[in-house]
């Protein structure tokens, strides 16, 4: 039961990144109302192209979830690091927005949850293996 309450939260976290960063990478600085710069709008299709990228990672790890005790990593240290850099922009210049808070929570907190959620999981059914 635990497993597939895992495999439901990370295939909404993915949908969600999926979801987010298609409009992101479709609509660049217009879908954060942003004014327009060629540079800043390449920059912002960028990084929302990523999180679509995440997002189809997320997806493609739920049916063994598991087994992907690898990829949770990787992705959950991209997170981090995107997250503490954002705290540094928060720290330095303020809250743009509220869109902003709750990419710094899924960032520093729901990921690294997620990731430990997964390591649990991945335990257990190690164990269930050799037991």
């Amino acid at each position: 039961m635990e497993r597939r309450l895992l495999q439901i939260v990370v295939a909404l976290a993915g949908l969600f990144a999926l979801i987010v960063g298609f409009f992101g990478a479709a609509f660049g600085a217009t879908f954060l109302n942003l004014s327009f710069s060629p540079a800043v709008d390449s920059y912002i299709r960028f990084l929302f192209g990523i999180i679509l990228a995440i997002g189809l990672v997320l997806l493609a790890s739920v049916p063994h979830i598991e087994r992907h005790g690898p990829r949770f990593t990787v992705l959950t240290v991209i997170l981090v690091i995107g997250g503490i850099a954002r705290l540094f922009g928060v720290i330095g210049f303020g809250v743009p927005t509220q869109g902003v808070l709750v990419g710094l929570t899924m960032e520093l907190i729901v990921a690294p949850l997620v990731w430990l959620w997964q390591r649990r999981i991945a335990h257990q059914c190690a164990r269930a293996v050799i037991d």
